[in-house]
């Protein structure tokens, strides 16, 4: 189970054994970007300060059930209402396991079979379709959550609600599960908050430059990175 997370004042650092500050964090970072520039849009129809508010409105949700450190996973094709349930993750100091890839509703067996394996705490997921989960309600709880509502609350009013919580830097922020097919799939190595921070920053760095989106996918992929991660991190790295 992922390392629960209580406080700010953890003495660990990146995976390069440097000292990452508590700003340099995602939730961090995204929360200055949505001060700074609230109406910049990075993501189609989305500005740094929804994705703020989604992300706040998800992690109040979670907060009021689930214990900081708790598995998360999130059941959703690539897009903001994803971008806003990853950070939601973060925001609450929980680990995000998304299962993106290939974004069709239909995939109700590809959800049980990764339910059964990462027996996370909860499932986000959206609206429409993408309740028809396999998934027991009485075992593992489903969370509905989208830019109007988060298990059937108006998002506003349960982001404003919000409580900042202390993150551990050394704290699971991230697992990337990959389906094997028959094999049932497998969770990959962990990534801390501060791991997902190091990534941010070398993003930003080489998008400075001018480095093509495929090579910044590369980079994002040594670290560990699906595709549908990186491309919610990128446009607040940058």
């Amino acid at each position: 189970m992922p390392e629960a997370v209580n406080g700010p004042n953890d003495p660990k650092g990146g995976s390069g054994g440097l000292p990452v500050g508590v700003h340099r964090l995602p939730g961090p970072v995204l929360r200055r970007r949505a001060a700074r520039q609230p109406d910049a849009m990075p993501y189609l129809g989305c500005t740094f300060a929804d994705l703020d508010r989604r992300a706040r409105a998800v992690a109040a949700r979670l907060g009021r059930s689930l214990p900081p450190g708790s598995r998360v996973l999130l059941s959703y094709p690539q897009g903001v209402d994803l971008a806003g349930a990853f950070f939601g993750c973060l925001y609450a100091g929980m680990s995000a396991v998304p299962l993106a890839a290939g974004g069709s509703p239909d995939r109700t067996d590809t959800v049980a079979r990764a339910v059964a394996l990462c027996r996370p705490a909860a499932v986000l997921t959206g609206g429409d379709a993408w309740t028809a989960l396999a998934v027991d309600r009485g075992r593992t709880q489903v969370i509905e959550a989208d830019g109007a509502r988060v298990g059937g609350e108006p998002v506003e009013r349960l982001a404003t609600g919000w409580r900042q919580v202390g993150v551990l830097r050394s704290a699971t922020a991230y697992e990337r599960y990959v389906a094997d097919g028959l094999g049932g799939g497998r969770l990959e190595a962990a990534l801390r908050h501060c791991d997902l921070a190091e990534l941010l920053g070398e993003m930003a760095r080489v998008s400075v430059l001018g480095t093509p989106e495929e090579s910044v996918g590369w980079i994002a992929s040594v670290h560990g990175v699906e595709e549908a991660v990186w491309r919610i991190l990128l446009p607040v790295a940058t």
